[in-house]
């Protein structure tokens, strides 16, 4: 019998990569939300906010946010503005969390449209901590 060979570590990152291009990571499909509740998870120091695309109906939505990461962070709902040196609309916000706690909840009413999920402390937004939230007619979410 033969004997076996661990893979070498560049082997190794090849196939974790090609996995992540087959699973489609990069460009992930929108997570449609169908009660109304939007359950985020902040992180670093890969500064995300999860799902990072979110489709959701028309009218009263809950936003409840933890934070997995070391550092502060926070959640705020704001118009998509394409033009340079516009600044956004807020809708909402919650209170800042510290790491591993959860913010109150907040309740907002959003009508059909494209907003930003942003963590508003510092540079969190440009290093990357954003989601995509699209509101769609009442009943139109698939």
């Amino acid at each position: 019998m033969g004997e076996v060979r661990p893979l070498p570590f560049r082997a190794i990152i090849v196939m974790l990569g090609a996995a992540a291009l087959l699973s489609g990571c990069g460009n992930p499909d929108y997570v449609t939300d169908r009660d109304g509740v939007l359950r985020l998870e902040l992180g670093d120091p890969e500064y995300s906010i999860t799902p990072g695309r979110i489709r959701v109906s028309s009218g009263k939505i809950k936003i409840i946010a933890r934070n997995a990461g070391t550092l502060t962070h926070n959640v705020r709902v704001e118009e998509v503005n394409e033009e340079e040196g516009a600044t956004a609309k807020v809708f909402a916000s919650t209170q800042t969390m510290q790491p591993g706690e959860s913010a109150p909840s907040i309740e907002i009413r959003l009508f059909p449209g494209e907003y930003r999920l942003v963590c508003s402390i510092g540079n969190h937004e440009n290093l990357g901590q954003y989601a995509e939230l699209e509101v769609t007619d009442a009943g139109e979410a698939q």
